[in-house]
C-alpha cells in the first residue's frame, strides 16, 4: 500500500484514541490508517466492500463493534466528509461512505 500522511495530530473523540494520531490515506485501496506516533501501533480505519464502487477520494468506515462512532469522530476531526450510510451484511450493520479530505495537506 502507498500511504500518504494527511493529518499529523488528529484528535478523535473515542476512547480507543486517547492521544492524537497520524492519519494516513491510500487512495488506490480506499483506505485510512491511524498511527500512534509514540508507539508505532497502527489500525486500519476502513473496510472494503468489493462490489461497492467508490471514487478515488472515497472510503467506507464501519460503524459497529469497536468502530462504533468512528465515522462521526473522523468527520468532527475534519478528516472525512460523511456522504451516506450503507447497510452491510446479513444483519444490515451500518457503514458510512465518506470522502477523504486531503485539501491543505497534512495538518
Amino acid at each position: 500500500m502507498a500511504w500518504t500522511t494527511i493529518r499529523t495530530a488528529a484528535v478523535l473523540d473515542l476512547p480507543a484514541f486517547a492521544e492524537p494520531v497520524e492519519i494516513h490515506h491510500d487512495p488506490a485501496q480506499h483506505a485510512l490508517l491511524a498511527l500512534d506516533p509514540a508507539t508505532g501501533e497502527s489500525e486500519v480505519l476502513t473496510t472494503r466492500l468489493p462490489d461497492f464502487p467508490l471514487l478515488p477520494d472515497e472510503a467506507v468506515v464501519k460503524d459497529w463493534s469497536e468502530h462504533r462512532g468512528l465515522a462521526r469522530a473522523l468527520a468532527e476531526a475534519g478528516v472525512v466528509e460523511l456522504l451516506d450510510a450503507i447497510a452491510v451484511g446479513p444483519f444490515a450493520a451500518t457503514a458510512h461512505r465518506v470522502r477523504v479530505l486531503t485539501a491543505g495537506g497534512a495538518a
